[in-house]
């Protein structure tokens, strides 16, 4: 039985360094396959931008820098566990070893501290993103924010967002009653009116030029008009007074419904 368990044990030794040494040769493999891919840095990213380059190849080149990155990355965090295991195992012997010394032995050991974990520095490829301006209605802001960029890290897009002010609703109101009477007088001066297969513009101002005509005019006469086509026709009184009060009354109509 004791041969037996010295068998095992050389065996267990004898496959442990070999399988280290399988994994060290796959990770030196990795590392070479990743060396024997074109580099490229943000730098050259960044070239490209400033060259205007089409946005097809400058989010290409991206990408392609975001996967080394990530890959060296997730290198250096694999090493960074068998460290941590390591320093690990050295912190524990420190501890050990001290646990029974006094406080002012000249035999304690330094306690060695674990390795700080790799972070991924994300502001250097933020630089290269592509750039969209957030619209936004300044007039009608409630609060005062900075001006400020918010990161989109899967569309590889960064925000831009302006500064915006705080506004009391007394203001707003002001703003959104100005903005509605703009918006309805374009709605007016799009008007038109039909009388007898003829178009006419029903706006303010020829509501206006309606009015003056007809008060010169007598019951039997007619006159050259132009119509919202731009072609000129002879128009009766009673057509034009027809015209003049449909386009009054969807005047009204347009006021009454707003």
């Amino acid at each position: 039985m004791e041969q037996t368990n010295n068998e095992t044990a050389l065996a267990v030794d004898s496959t442990v360094p070999e399988t280290q040494a399988i994994n060290e040769q796959a990770s030196t493999d990795s590392a070479q396959q990743l060396f024997e891919q074109p580099s490229i840095s943000y730098d050259d990213v960044l070239t490209k931008m400033a060259l205007r380059h089409p946005q097809e190849q400058v989010e290409q080149a991206l990408k392609a820098a975001i996967e080394q990155e990530q890959a060296a990355h997730v290198a250096a965090y694999q090493a960074w566990e068998l460290e941590v295991v390591e320093v690990e195992a050295a912190r524990q012997a420190a501890l050990a070893h001290n646990a029974n010394l006094d406080a002012d032995s000249d035999e304690l050991i330094e306690v060695p501290e674990l390795p700080a974990q790799p972070q991924l520095d994300l502001s250097l490829r933020r630089q290269c993103y592509r750039t969209e301006y957030v619209e936004v209605d300044l007039a009608l802001t409630t609060e005062a924010t900075p001006a400020r960029t918010e990161y989109d890290d899967e569309a590889l897009v960064a925000y831009i967002y302006p500064a915006t002010h705080a506004h009391s609703e007394a203001q707003i109101a002001q703003v959104k009653r100005e903005r509605f009477k703009q918006t309805r007088m374009q709605e007016l001066a799009k008007l038109t009116v039909e009388v007898d297969g003829m178009e006419f513009d029903a706006d303010e101002l020829s509501q206006q030029r309606m009015a003056r005509a007809l008060v010169v005019m007598q019951d039997d006469e007619s006159t050259s008009w132009i119509l919202a086509n731009n072609d000129v026709a002879q128009v009766s009184k009673a057509q034009l007074f027809e015209a003049c009060k449909l386009a009054s009354a969807q005047q009204t109509a347009l006021w009454v419904s707003q």
